[in-house]
């Protein structure tokens, strides 16, 4: 990578410290956002950025939470929309610039490379874009914890979503969640927080939500979406997870002898035939997990490159190295965001946190969130309220396994039914190929992605962007079939 000094001479910027920052306009009570300005030339960035704001806001305004600070970058759409997008990570506690810097922002670093690239499936082309470090605790952001479950993960972005747009007023509009593996689990709840104030209070803030999408989320229990589909997914990945005929025999009687075999060949029907038991335990040996024994075994079949996010061999460890260190790689100072020379302070963040994918510290009190998944609690109440829900998944990913979304929405009571009442089989096109399949009933649309793992902005980017028109409106449901 050319160094930043001889990058920034290119363009004649250099500073003795060999640093470019122009001089923002100045901060005043009529321009309180001029502080966040970020320069367009970002160290490490080999091409101008558009403008682009980032920094530090409270989770409120009490004098106990002032030191307590959600770090954010945001970014105005590439043309003027009324969309604005909140982009959450999973984890708990995996930073927001995952999503920007591998997913969906308007520059990418791919695996096997340290350059920024533009990004041709920004979401910027559809969407303003927000995307933060939360809770206190995750990546940039400052503060000691002191939430314990999900309304207090609800309530301090709520704080910090009245202070953006206090001062973001060009951001304000429709507001839609986009929340990614654990996140589903924030989006759920801040969602229900939201539409739990009474209309007026979100309107002085300028909070207007819209609706939300998820991706190969945590929505129901782990039994749900990992343990229950974990066999079938074996079987039918059997070759790419190198497990033999003698192993599936095995789990399968396995899974008999506890009276899982065939589960979801019973539940998951369309219509459903009535509530779905869902299992909260499946043994009275506490420690008995098939998905562990398949992930086990595959891992000793292929080795440490096994990757549960997406099993697609070509997608193996082996062949990838993160540039932000993530997923198993060195999660210290070895990553762009802690090695690129100036970067922390051209973005407003505190140059002595030393960044992490996935925090290695406590983010909920006890390290543990104790809060109901959310079709034991919110969802049913959300989707109602929303004008537009797409569930979105990876049919390669195997810590969150799509048969188990399937269950759950079957299971759930949305638009006065349960579940959908026809099986999804409409093929899901881009650029005249298909993806996967989606279908959509009483405002809840599910789209399956055939060659996608976990991340599916990171694998199907073309496809992510598609889904975010849908879900915003810009397209209609008819058009993910064109």
């Amino acid at each position: 990578m050319l160094h930043p000094r001889l990058l920034l001479a290119a363009v004649g910027l250099v500073s003795l410290l060999g640093q470019a920052y122009a001089r923002p306009p100045p901060t005043t009570v009529s321009n309180p956002k001029a502080k966040f300005l970020v320069n367009r030339n970002v160290p490490g960035i080999p091409f101008a950025l558009n403008d682009s704001y980032a920094g530090y806001l409270p989770v409120s305004e009490k004098p106990k939470d002032k030191d307590r600070e959600i770090f954010f970058w945001a970014f105005p759409a590439d043309k003027p929309t009324k969309n604005t997008v909140l982009w959450l990570q999973g984890g708990p506690g995996c930073s927001g610039m995952e999503g920007l810097f591998s997913e969906n922002g308007p520059f990418i670093l791919a695996y096997n490379s340290t350059k920024a690239v533009k990004n041709p499936y920004s979401w910027t082309q559809a969407a303003n874009m927000i995307y933060v470090d939360q809770p206190i605790g995750t990546g940039l952001s400052k503060g000691e914890t002191k939430i314990h479950n999900e309304n207090g993960v609800a309530h301090e972005l709520l704080g910090f979503l009245e202070n953006f747009f206090d001062v973001f007023d060009e951001f304000k509009g429709d507001l839609w969640l986009a929340g990614e593996s654990y996140a589903g689990m924030y989006t759920m709840y801040l969602a229900d927080a939201i539409y739990s104030r009474p209309a007026a209070v979100n309107a002085k803030a300028g909070i207007n939500l819209k609706g939300i999408t998820t991706i190969d989320a945590v929505l129901s229990s782990y039994y749900v979406s990992a343990e229950i589909p974990s066999v079938p997914y074996a079987i039918a990945h059997q070759h790419d997870l190198k497990l033999s005929d003698k192993f599936i025999e095995k789990v399968v009687a396995n899974v008999s002898a506890n009276g899982l075999l065939g589960y979801l060949d019973k539940y998951l029907k369309y219509p459903p035939t009535g509530p779905i038991p869902m299992p909260q335990v499946f043994s009275k040996n506490p420690n008995y997990s098939p998905w562990n024994m398949i992930a086990d075994e595959a891992t000793r079949q292929i080795g440490d490159s096994f990757n549960i996010y997406n099993t697609d061999p070509k997608y193996s460890w082996y062949n990838y190295k993160d540039p932000l260190g993530a997923h198993g790689q060195d999660f210290s100072a070895n990553n762009f965001i802690n090695n690129q020379t100036g970067f922390k302070e051209a973005i407003h963040a505190d140059p002595n946190i030393i960044w992490r994918v996935c925090s290695e510290r406590k983010v909920f009190v006890k390290d543990w969130d104790k809060s109901p998944f959310p079709d034991e609690t919110v969802l049913n109440r959300v989707i109602d309220l929303n004008t537009r829900t797409v569930i979105q998944h990876g049919m390669q990913d195997f810590i969150l396994i799509a048969n188990g979304t399937r269950l759950m929405i079957q299971n759930a009571t949305f638009g006065g039914l349960q579940g959908f009442q026809e099986q999804p089989h409409r093929q899901f096109i881009v650029d005249g190929k298909s993806q996967g399949t989606f279908h959509s009933e009483r405002k809840v649309t599910l789209i399956e992605f055939n060659d996608a793992g976990h991340m599916i902005p990171t694998f199907v980017p073309d496809g992510a962007l598609k889904a975010l028109r849908y879900l915003i409106g810009e397209i209609g449901l008819d058009d993910l079939g064109k």
